[in-house]
């Protein structure tokens, strides 16, 4: 993890965040995996723990560099606070496998209850208000197809920690290249000096994108949001529960009362196909689509790297056709 952390270090060390990292609230964060859920089983073997609280700091410190403004980059380091255990899999639970928005709770309500970080937010003279619109934070956050630093963490460590298919060195290649530019709209978006770059990161956001729209990933997150639904119909854990506990937790409870929980955990192969299976749990569904297009400063402007190369213009073309087959299932999992 400090090896993947230090690439986005500035000299300029921005200080001031340390003090939120002492928090309850941003310590929950180090119990909830950043892979969804996808840590618990060996369908994936992620190089090493990659939590939100990792996340958060790396994306803290990403925005410090691109931004040097203490607003965006404490907002950069809570933004996810609001985030359940196992993630975007419990906003399946609420049916919202498109948007994946439906089960993060408000930063403003999280910081509410949180005295500590209301005084370091004084102390630093910004007040909870200024949080309450993460759109005015562009370099943060940013709608796809356009980048930013959360989308930006999200495809660098996908392709290092989780899939394994760039090294630290690819990564560092990339990230110093990146700048400031101008969008379509006048505003100020992460982009790259040298198309060549530009085209090797537009490799890093195939297999992130391809992998997001694949069996593997939505099984995961199908079978532990009805995991979930059941655990909470039963009792078992309340729905507040993915806000307070850690997810360690609530897979000791899942593995004590759900036997097809062990075979997840154990379980290496998920079989993808396009005939129906029968009599066992399978999945069948659309999910986000994510994508990223970045800009690219050129003699006669900041492009859209799909406007002046074909290098990537081929790649998201391969990209946008893409489709995984219509079912998948792992072998011994006839029922929850």
């Amino acid at each position: 993890m400090n090896q993947y952390l230090n690439i986005f270090i500035d000299s300029d060390y921005p200080d001031f965040i340390d003090k939120y990292l002492t928090t309850s609230t941003l310590n929950r964060l180090k119990h909830i995996t950043q892979f969804c859920g996808c840590d618990y089983t060996n369908l994936y073997s992620p190089l090493f723990k990659y939590t939100r609280f990792d996340h958060s700091l790396v994306v803290a410190h990403m925005t410090w560099h691109f931004t040097h403004d203490k607003k965006e980059t404490i907002a950069a380091l809570l933004h996810d606070i609001g985030t359940p255990c196992f993630a975007h899999c419990i906003d399946y639970v609420f049916g919202d496998y498109i948007n994946q928005e439906a089960a993060e709770k408000s930063i403003i309500e999280i910081i509410n209850k949180d005295k500590k970080i209301q005084m370091f937010l004084k102390e630093d003279n910004l007040s909870i208000k200024d949080l309450d619109n993460y759109s005015n934070f562009q370099i943060l956050e940013n709608k796809s197809p356009k980048l930013c630093t959360d989308r930006l963490d999200g495809v660098l460590h996908t392709c290092y920690i989780w899939l394994h298919t760039h090294s630290l060195e690819q990564i560092k290649e990339v990230y110093d290249n990146m700048t400031i530019l101008k969008n379509e709209e006048g505003n100020p978006e992460i982009g790259f000096n040298d198309i060549e770059i530009a085209e090797k990161f537009a490799s890093m956001i195939f297999n992130y994108a391809k992998e997001l729209q694949g069996n593997t990933d939505k099984f995961v997150s199908k079978y532990i949001s009805e995991i979930v639904k059941l655990s909470v119909k039963r009792k078992l854990i309340s729905l507040e529960a993915l806000y307070t506990k850690k997810e360690e937790d609530l897979c000791n409870i899942f593995n004590k009362n759900f036997l097809s929980w062990k075979t997840f955990n154990e379980t290496s192969n998920l079989i993808s196909t396009d005939n129906e299976p029968n009599n066992r749990f399978y999945i069948s569904y659309e999910t986000k689509k994510r994508n990223t297009i970045p800009l690219v400063h050129t003699a006669s402007g900041d492009k859209r790297i799909i406007e002046i190369s074909d290098v990537a213009l081929n790649i998201y073309n391969e990209l946008r056709q893409y489709k995984d087959s219509t079912f998948a299932y792992i072998e011994k999992i006839y029922n929850l």
